[in-house]
């Protein structure tokens, strides 16, 4: 029986016990519903998971004895930074999770002339919240114990003028003649790619985009979805620089 992993924000020492508290043991005793004895692996985001033993549950937290802390290495060589447009709030959880699985290390939402979604300053807490949740979940199903960047949005022409030359820069485009990572002869450490909005991006931001120093990725012939041009553009950077070679 596959043993339950859970991301929880207390840190964690090797041979010694922890106090689980809040959503993780909200999940951890009525949803999986374990017992004391029963095994489970915790992670904090540091690199390593723990593995331990439930050794007591009441009514509002849990105590876990970490028995063993594990190095894992799943992180791929290439930091990729995803630019994600703000969208519809269960196409935004999905386009997250499925970046996380694939092995980004940063992810900033954006606003442009083209999307349609605008979150108010009273709400923006909330929503980065969900989002972290979002983050914690993929890390907990993928294997990653290094969670993931999320910042705040910001408007798509500020985000691609915050990167240096080190970076290798990637923009999704339906319009361009060839995929230039192709052309890309040497193997960088951090890329930030781009996914355009439901409604494209603007020529000007193209320009803009291409002044910045951003090379175009062809993701093929036909125009793909929002959601699916997160997966095909990620798989491609992964397979070709990453680690899905």
């Amino acid at each position: 029986m596959r043993i339950p992993r859970i991301y929880t924000q207390a840190n964690l020492h090797h041979n010694q016990s922890t106090i689980v508290k809040a959503q993780a043991h909200k999940h951890i005793k009525d949803v999986l519903r374990l017992k004391v004895s029963d095994s489970i692996i915790l992670f904090d985001g540091s690199g390593y998971d723990y593995r331990g033993k439930i050794t007591e549950i009441n009514k509002e937290s849990l105590s876990v004895l970490l028995e063993q802390q594990i190095k894992i290495e799943n992180e791929s060589p290439l930091k990729i930074h995803l630019l994600q447009p703000l969208c519809r709030s269960e196409k935004m959880d999905w386009c997250i999770q499925k970046a996380v699985e694939l092995g980004v290390s940063r992810i900033t939402p954006y606003t442009s002339s083209r999307t349609n979604i605008n979150i108010p300053n009273n709400r923006l807490s909330k929503k980065l919240e969900h989002w972290h949740s979002v983050i914690q979940s993929a890390c907990e199903q993928s294997g990653r114990a290094l969670l993931p960047s999320l910042e705040s949005p910001i408007d798509f022409n500020t985000a691609i003028n915050e990167f240096s030359s080190d970076y290798l820069k990637v923009i999704a485009s339906p319009i361009a003649n060839q995929n230039e990572i192709n052309l890309v002869e040497t193997t960088p450490e951090e890329c930030v790619l781009a996914i355009g909005p439901e409604g494209g991006f603007s020529d000007q931001e193209l320009k803009h985009a291409s002044n910045a120093e951003f090379i175009d990725c062809l993701l093929g012939p036909r125009v793909l979805r929002l959601e699916t041009a997160v997966i095909a553009a990620l798989t491609l950077l992964q397979i070709k620089l990453g680690d899905l070679n």
